[in-house]
């Protein structure tokens, strides 16, 4: 073994001098604990936490609507050796997770989709990371609501999704990148927004708008006319709001564009491959 002079190992702590350095994240987990019992599940951000803390005992709360959709494994739809780049790797509330992140620009890359349209821009991660794994000269068109629109929708938003409508910029993470170049930004409510240019013209759409079960039925109609024959259309928070996954199910069950929708394994994401 190797060692240099002046570098001794620090002596070992005693099972006294342990349970005095633990008793600071202690008292601070109780103290939060008090908090977020008391009162904090009234926030949606303590809701989460208590669903986090379910699921590590054993208890995995998914949502009140049952999930239907078939599940399938990304290793299914792509190949596992896919080269992809990530970026903005750090995710705040309201991103897809990284496993989501890294399973929507494998299947971007995979796929090499040249024109790709996002419902719902937030702060640009998604839409950089669909930028960045698209194929050579690539298009990504990205529509959100504008600044200050979130009470003016045709139909009401969810009452938990306002607090990511209302937004001093979207789209801010891919701004000032190598990628924006490729990025058009648009805004406007999608239950109003004119689709017909972009009909049978794209080759991947991610979905993840207004979680509203109306907006999402909206959306994913259109998505189903905007995409090409061969194309893929993804949706974001599938199994995770009631809306998404009531919607979801509905179109799957009563129309049959939507007959093969699959949940992705490990994920919130919905995915349909287009015949």
């Amino acid at each position: 073994m190797l060692t240099s002079p002046g570098l001794d190992a620090p002596p070992e702590r005693g099972p006294v001098i342990r349970t005095i350095s633990f008793a600071k994240p202690y008292l601070v987990g109780l103290g939060g604990s008090i908090v977020l019992f008391a009162g904090g599940w009234l926030t949606w951000k303590g809701r989460a936490i208590i669903v986090e803390l379910c699921r590590h005992f054993g208890y995995d709360y998914i949502t009140r609507q049952s999930p239907e959709l078939p599940r399938v494994s990304i290793d299914t739809l792509t190949p596992d050796s896919t080269r992809i780049a990530i970026a903005a790797v750090d995710s705040v509330d309201g991103n897809v997770t990284d496993r989501e992140l890294v399973s929507i620009a494998r299947l971007v890359a995979s796929r090499g989709a040249k024109s790709i349209f996002e419902f719902g821009t937030f702060d640009g991660r998604t839409t950089l990371n669909l930028a960045n794994n698209a194929g050579p000269d690539a298009r990504v068109i990205t529509l959100d609501l504008p600044a200050g629109d979130a009470e003016s929708t045709l139909a009401p938003l969810h009452p938990h999704e306002t607090r990511y409508a209302e937004k001093a910029t979207s789209g801010s993470r891919y701004r000032g990148t190598d990628a924006e170049a490729a990025i058009t930004q648009l805004y406007g409510d999608s239950g109003t927004f004119d689709f017909t240019p972009y009909h049978r013209a794209i080759d991947f759409v991610f979905v993840d708008g207004s979680h509203a079960y109306r907006y999402v039925v909206n959306d994913s109609l259109h998505a189903i006319e905007m995409t090409k024959p061969g194309g893929m259309i993804v949706w974001h928070d599938y199994g995770r709001w009631d809306d998404v996954t009531r919607a979801l199910n509905d179109l799957r069950r009563t129309r049959h564009e939507f007959a093969d929708l699959a949940w992705l394994d490990g994920t919130t994401l919905a995915v349909l491959r287009r015949p």
